[in-house]
């Protein structure tokens, strides 16, 4: 992973970006450019973003409205599938009445 990419993906563990749930890749795009002070390449941002969506480190999902726009979410954890992620650990309560 290039230096740029690391820095880009350490600082948006710091900030938890993960909890703002699914964004669009302006939002991620703002970001990107704050991180690397880079305002007026906007080619260059992309590339970069999309060279972490291919290393998983985005989720990505369609709108719902049939639009073909699409909506990111930052993943810290990117070695762990979507699937696992999602599970929620669910442990029996066993409730006796005497």
């Amino acid at each position: 992973m290039s230096n740029k990419e690391e820095c880009i993906v350490k600082y948006m563990k710091f900030k938890m970006i993960q909890n703002r749930g699914y964004c669009k890749y302006a939002v991620f795009r703002r970001i990107i450019m704050y991180i690397l002070d880079v305002h007026d390449n906007n080619y260059f941002i992309r590339k970069t973003f999309l060279k972490l969506v291919e290393k998983n480190y985005f989720y990505k999902i369609v709108n719902k409205d049939g639009k073909c726009s699409y909506r990111y979410k930052f993943n810290p954890d990117r070695f762990i599938p979507v699937e696992e992620r999602s599970k929620k650990k669910v442990f029996p309560i066993v409730i006796s009445f005497d």
